[in-house]
């Protein structure tokens, strides 16, 4: 039997966090035009690491059958600031479409919130979050990934529990059950 790896927490974005709840500030900027400056441009520098994300899981879950796009910031009806990069798959769109509208199966997504009455934007899924958004250089945001990758998995099997198991195409290839 081998020893257990070590643990290593991902404590920079708690810790930043953290400084901005202490003095006020998001990354150091205060005010909310200059919050929302320091978001949007986090947001882009995610971009990139959550789309491979969510490619590799279309590649891993899906057999390469995804499709990904990048949504906003744009208003989220309250006054705030939402983006979120997405991952839907013809078996996903298919079950959206017969469901109907009252109980739609929605896209993976990774999201990126930044309320009207909040300090600082945080990132999470559809059903599934809160984490420290913080995020100001390419380093930050390839940081991100291990966040991004667990978000993905959550949403993947929060997809499966709403239309079966049959909504992933990789299931198909597990043989008989």
């Amino acid at each position: 039997m081998h020893p257990p790896a070590p643990i290593t927490l991902r404590t920079e974005d708690l810790l930043r966090h953290l400084d901005d709840l202490r003095t006020g500030t998001y990354e150091g900027v205060a005010g909310r035009r200059a919050r929302e400056d320091a978001y949007r441009r986090g947001v882009e520098l995610a971009g990139p690491v959550a789309l491979a994300v969510l490619r590799a899981a279309a590649e891993a879950f899906l057999g390469g059958d995804g499709e990904t796009r990048s949504v906003g910031p744009e208003d989220d009806g309250s006054g705030g600031l939402e983006a979120s990069f997405e991952l839907s798959w013809a078996v996903q769109r298919a079950a959206r479409a017969r469901r109907g509208p009252d109980r739609p199966l929605e896209p993976v997504r990774i999201v990126v919130r930044f309320r009207r009455d909040f300090l600082h934007p945080h990132l999470s899924g559809t059903a599934l979050g809160d984490w420290p958004f913080q995020v100001t250089s390419t380093a930050d945001a390839e940081r991100q990934a291990p966040v991004f990758a667990a978000i993905v998995e959550a949403e993947l099997h929060q997809r499966v529990y709403e239309a079966g198991w049959r909504v992933l195409p990789v299931a198909e290839r597990l043989g008989p059950g």
